[in-house]
């Protein structure tokens, strides 16, 4: 259906407005373009978002990520762009329908019961109403996807260890059994990968565990025998319904409480979250040996771009970079979809070269490039930003704010259990400090060959999100100046205690040097220039031993102190 199709019907059965999430029934996970309904209907291609269709007009929520982004890739004349910090527009609908009485259309598979649940405390008057014709079906690719195991020597312990770990949980909530409805957590738990989607090789399944300790998959399109199709779903709730069901309705969708019935599932919560993100020490060691796989690629990507960065373009610079990655040891795939950005480009701070957009790069600007992958020991994230040419002063200042407010997190202390808003704000404050600021988080929780993003958070909204002792994030300040340039300096760390004390610091895993030429050294302090030179000393002596001749002689320049 198009937008004016769904607004004819919405007017024809008197409903006032339709949600629609950018989900199917794998709730915040990401989605193949043929899954995108809002893609679809709008043009909007940026993975935060969701949709409020009104009878004559539609809102498109989305974060600061995509203002730029959002606004080129919509049609004015058909939607509206509401920039948001939240997912879903509790605030918008409150101000739009002031008496609060008004009808609001939703599909139960791509909506979370914890939203519904929090819809109707918000607004009791409102009439909500399940899509039971399907007007906007829940998408997903019939492609057959190919299932595999990661093995014990990377995943460092077994599914059956993990399984039983959460075992207790279950028996000291006093339910029969548990649905776990995150494709991302049933990945980790039963140590299996899929290549359903491009770029995080998660299994798109839902896992139905007992107090027995058997677990059951369901899934659609998989090649592996022992997993159930979804259609099998249904019946199998039905045989516990007599019994105790555990549930997370905040991450699960709606859909199971129309099947299984909402006053007989027990929401005990996310069992799985904290265990998968505090990682084992084989998991760390995995990251390390990764991150020095994927230093090789990017310090030839450098090598490269330097000589011959001429007359290239935004997907010459893709197709490079994904190549070089390829050729390394246990390499399976993109973590996500490279960004490549030249000059005003890089304002775009989720930008994607296409083959409309792609530009040449431009000379005396910058080059963001924002890539990663996903290997068998590990999954990377780095984000460096290139001088091509002599840049302008103002982007070299720039840069160098921006690489002072990293460092002022990376190098911090900081107890155990501290939030993200915390962390979030120690970074920001030297930007503050020049007026200059950036509409994305600070960092995200990497996933172990899973999602390149989940908990924990550092931003502004992460006051949920606590850190503590093997915990892997990215710590990535930007700033983006638009029409004009983007900046961001990211690299991936883990948390460590300090020596003698139970405070925690943060250890680098990535191993690239930062563009010195977009360094302005009399901006730096002296314990900043330090923290310069000591990590370009470290990225040498670790990497060097791996590196030919000439890339060698390329990184001893590049790491000579400032």
């Amino acid at each position: 259906m198009t937008l004016s199709e769904i607004q004819i019907y919405l007017k024809k059965h008197k409903v006032d407005a339709y949600f629609l999430p950018r989900n199917n029934m794998f709730l915040e996970e990401d989605i193949l373009e043929e899954e995108n309904e809002i893609f679809s209907l709008t043009g909007f291609s940026g993975s935060a978002a969701s949709l409020v269709i009104c009878q004559d007009k539609t809102y498109l929520f989305t974060d600061g990520r995509y203002e730029l982004q959002s606004k080129m890739e919509t049609n004015p004349q058909e939607v509206e762009i509401i920039c948001s910090s939240a997912d879903f527009p509790y605030l918008w609908l409150q101000n739009h329908f002031e008496s609060g009485k008004f009808s609001l259309m939703y599909n139960p598979w791509t909506i979370s019961a914890g939203t519904i649940s929090k819809f109707t405390d918000m607004f009791p008057k409102a009439k909500l109403i399940c899509d039971e014709k399907n007007i906007l079906e829940t998408k997903l690719s019939s492609k057959k996807a190919h299932v595999f195991s990661l093995s014990e020597e990377y995943a460092g312990i077994t599914a059956e260890e993990k399984i039983a770990e959460i075992l207790p949980i279950l028996k000291q909530n006093d339910i029969d059994a548990y649905l776990l409805t995150s494709a991302n957590e049933v990945s980790w738990l039963m140590n299996l990968r899929s290549d359903a989607l491009p770029d995080s090789p998660i299994l798109r399944a839902f896992a139905l565990i007992k107090k027995d300790g058997s677990v059951t998959l369901f899934a659609d399109n998989t090649d592996k025998a022992d997993i159930l199709p979804m259609s099998k779903l249904e019946k199998s709730l039905k045989a516990v319904k007599k019994g105790k069901l555990g549930v997370d309705k905040k991450n699960m969708p709606q859909m199971i409480c129309e099947i299984f019935g909402a006053k007989n599932l027990r929401d005990i919560g996310d069992i799985i979250r904290d265990k998968q993100i505090l990682k084992n020490e084989i998991e760390l060691e995995g990251y390390i040996k990764a991150h020095r796989q994927d230093a090789v690629a990017m310090i030839k990507f450098l090598y490269w771009l330097d000589n011959n960065y001429k007359g290239k373009t935004e997907l010459d610079i893709v197709a490079k970079i994904d190549s070089l990655r390829a050729e390394q040891d246990l390499f399976i795939s993109k973590s996500f979809d490279t960004i490549a950005a030249t000059g005003s480009n890089g304002a775009i701070v989720h930008y994607h070269p296409s083959e409309n957009t792609n530009k040449v790069l431009e000379r005396n600007s910058v080059l963001l490039l924002d890539s990663g992958g996903h290997y068998q020991d590990g999954t990377t994230d780095i984000t460096r930003t290139i001088a091509l040419g002599i840049p302008k002063q103002k982007i070299v200042d720039a840069n160098t704010i921006v690489l002072k407010s990293h460092i002022a997190l990376a190098s911090s202390i900081f107890p155990k259990g501290t939030t993200g808003v915390a962390l979030d704000a120690l970074c920001r404050k030297e930007l503050w400090k020049e007026s200059m600021d950036f509409k994305h988080g600070t960092g995200h929780g990497v996933g172990f060959v899973l999602n390149v993003h989940e908990a924990p958070r550092i931003s502004p909204q992460a006051k949920n999100s606590h850190f503590y002792k093997n915990m892997v994030t990215s710590i990535e300040p930007g700033y983006y100046k638009e029409n004009d340039y983007g900046i961001r300096i990211e690299n991936l760390y883990y948390t460590q205690e300090c020596a003698n004390s139970d405070m925690l610091k943060f250890e680098v895993l990535t191993l690239v040097p930062l563009d010195k030429r977009l360094i302005n050294k009399y901006l730096l302090s002296e314990d900043e220039i330090k923290w310069v030179d000591e990590y370009h000393q470290k990225v040498l002596e670790i990497m060097s031993p791996y590196l030919d001749a000439k890339h060698k002689e390329w990184l001893e320049d590049a790491c000579a102190p400032l």
